[in-house]
């Protein structure tokens, strides 16, 4: 479900009670919720400007590494990419302190860049099960923040989606298979042949926040340029797997109360790490 905001939401930069209502809801229910066109073209565009010299040294030096052209970078916590309407946005983090309650934090600050060329990933989910013997489900403790640097198109290799329930699976049926494993309990790229799925298209600066559980996957990018996507984690107070984040000490102190809270668990006094590094 995409929500497109109204001029006092934008202005403000806080939802409607029943906006919000309804976007936790779709969350839950669904898997997923788009907030559309919520950061300004000027702002993206000064961030894609930093971003793309980067990636394209990243490239350079490491090369792909999750699919045929197709690359996952980790960001430097410095300017531009940490302006507050990325890193802490009052609009995603009212739906994402309402799903994961307070203290919610940030552990993962990347990005996801199908270049032209790139084929489809197998369908997966961005975890493995947190308690793989239970075979039921588990409410949401983890979500995902996207932003896309360009308006994402059929052509420029958006994300596909399974909503619907994928994230409500019995634990054990969540499993990241992008690796080509088979999950035993589950043969999630198989099913996912037969079941509903749709595309994610949605204009640059929008915001797509997603159950970490909901299986997902890239498409081939046909056009003749880079498709972007920010990406960040969010966790409950109590689970923080997967990656760290170096902060400067005065990177941090900077911050405003809300972006420390987010990033109070990170790598604070580390000297900003590079992609390549």
């Amino acid at each position: 479900m995409k929500i497109k905001l109204t001029e006092q939401e934008k202005e403000t930069k806080q939802l409607n009670p029943e906006t919000l209502e309804i976007a936790v809801e779709q969350v839950r229910a669904n898997g997923y919720i788009i907030f559309d066109s919520v950061i300004s073209v000027e702002k993206i565009k000064q961030i894609r400007n930093s971003f793309d010299p980067l990636f394209d040294e990243f490239i350079d030096r490491k090369g792909y590494n999750t699919g045929t052209n197709r690359a996952q970078m980790f960001l430097p916590f410095k300017e531009p990419f940490i302006d507050e309407d990325i890193i802490c946005n009052p609009i995603a983090t009212s739906v994402i302190d309402q799903l994961l309650g307070e203290w919610n934090h940030c552990n993962y600050f990347a990005s996801d860049t199908p270049m032209p060329g790139s084929d489809y990933q197998n369908c997966h989910c961005d975890i493995m099960p947190l308690f793989p013997e239970l075979a039921i489900p588990l409410p949401v403790f983890s979500l995902v923040l996207n932003i896309p640097l360009v308006d994402v198109t059929e052509e420029n290799g958006p994300m596909e989606i399974w909503p619907g329930g994928t994230h409500q699976n019995p634990d054990r049926s969540n499993h990241d298979t992008l690796n080509n494993t088979v999950n035993p309990h589950l043969h999630i790229v198989r099913a996912a042949e037969h079941m509903y799925s749709e595309k994610v298209f949605m204009s640059a600066g929008s915001i797509l926040i997603r159950d970490i559980r909901m299986w997902h996957r890239g498409t081939p990018n046909l056009s003749n340029d880079r498709r972007t996507n920010l990406a960040m984690i969010f966790n409950r107070s109590w689970y923080g797997g997967g990656s760290t984040i170096p902060i400067p000490q005065e990177t941090y102190d900077s911050l405003s109360q809300k972006a420390k809270e987010l990033f109070r668990m990170e790598k604070i006094g580390s000297s900003v790490k590079m992609p390549w590094e």
